[in-house]
């Protein structure tokens, strides 16, 4: 009995690693596109990009960001885009050669207007 849960009891922990790290960038993605799309609505309605990036730190508050919109200024009736990226961490660190933090981006439209 001891010696098979000495086979199976790595598997099973390594498994189980594997659904809290990929549970924990799941989470980050949607924060990060929720970011995002709240930038793209907030420069869109206001036309202020520190408003933006302001209202994009707020919505992924745990993690450090960085904004670009696309254009920089917007205009009624055109489109704005912005892209939020962040590195998130790994509770594993460099494991299996794939590195300490992985780079995420979201990416969120809106017509400018409101």
């Amino acid at each position: 009995m001891a010696v098979e849960f000495a086979i199976i009891a790595p598997l099973l922990l390594a498994l189980l690693v594997g659904i809290v790290e990929f549970s924990r960038i799941y989470n980050a993605q949607i924060l990060i596109t929720n970011a995002a799309r709240e930038a793209a609505r907030t420069m869109a309605i206001t036309n202020d990009s520190s408003a933006a990036t302001t209202a994009a730190s707020q919505v992924a508050s745990p993690y450090s960001i960085t904004v670009t919109f696309a254009p920089t200024t917007c205009s009624a009736g055109n489109q704005v885009s912005s892209n939020v990226a962040s590195d998130v961490s790994l509770l594993t660190g460099s494991w299996l050669g794939i590195g300490s933090s992985i780079h995420i981006t979201g990416v969120g439209a809106m017509r400018c207007g409101g």
